[in-house]
């Protein structure tokens, strides 16, 4: 039987009512409390890892993973709201393959199945270039090669957000719309990292989802994103983030509220 989540959220107002002026200052925060059904609601944990390359961030989200993250899944999986493990394509086929989404056929009078690809040319692609594209490219990273052969042993969910029975594990993003439709879920609660990469770039991201029709909810205090040196001290890009999701893409809330909306379902 569903219930109702009663969730206080925000979002980003940058418009101002008719008589105040449209100026940048005047630009504020709207608060509601949003009904959302438990038998509609999904809580999206997007690449809550074991491991990256960057240690200080690692040490951010490890932590954030214990304190905030593992008490949301638990509050929320014990009210009935759908758990959905989002950890990136690379990280499903090799730990959770039957998890992959099954090939598309190819009827006979289909497109090559590489011409969608077959522009910008294979060695144009990404973001270190080489070859007669290389003036085009970043320098080489000597920690390159290190980090990505650490993820082939070591990427994986972390230990402390392990799928359990009745959770959904998905690679893509129309894996995940193809689920959601399937159960019937229109609100995404987001949760996981990084604020500013994936959470919202993903193809199972906050901007993809958003374009699909999607109420989101990020989780505020459930997140943090891959800083700079000179923005790591305030957190000011994990910051920018949540602010640029609270006004382009959807809600805010707190894992704290989101416990106690569940909480007030299964007491």
């Amino acid at each position: 039987m569903a219930g109702k989540l009663n969730v206080p959220a925000r979002y980003y107002r940058v418009y101002t009512d008719v008589d105040t002026p449209c100026d940048e200052e005047n630009f504020d925060f709207v608060e509601r409390s949003l009904p959302l059904s438990t038998e509609q609601t999904a809580l999206v944990l997007v690449d809550v890892w074991a491991t990256h390359y960057i240690d200080s961030w690692l040490q951010r989200a490890a932590e954030i993973t214990r304190q905030k993250i593992v008490p949301l899944i638990e509050a929320l999986r014990a009210a009935g709201v759908t758990i959905i493990h989002a950890p990136s394509p690379f990280v499903v086929e090799r730990h959770h393959p039957d998890c992959m989404p099954a090939p598309r056929s190819q009827s006979p009078d289909a497109p090559d199945a590489d011409s969608s690809t077959d522009w910008p040319p294979a060695a144009f692609h990404g973001l270190y270039r080489g070859g007669e594209h290389a003036v085009f490219g970043r320098d080489p990273e000597p920690r390159l090669d290190a980090a990505l052969a650490r993820y082939e042993t070591e990427l994986r969910i972390s230990p402390l957000a392990q799928p359990e029975a009745g959770d959904v594990v998905i690679a893509t993003g129309e894996q995940l719309h193809e689920e959601l439709r399937s159960r019937q879920i229109l609100h995404l609660l987001y949760a996981g990292f990084a604020t500013n990469w994936c959470v919202i770039g993903r193809d199972y991201g906050m901007i993809a989802m958003h374009g699909r029709g999607y109420n989101n909810i990020l989780v505020r205090d459930a997140t943090t994103g891959v800083e700079f040196h000179d923005s790591v001290q305030n957190l000011t890009a994990t910051k920018m983030s949540i602010r640029e999701i609270e006004t382009k893409y959807g809600w805010s809330a707190t894992s704290e509220d989101l416990i106690q909306a569940a909480q007030a379902i299964t007491i």
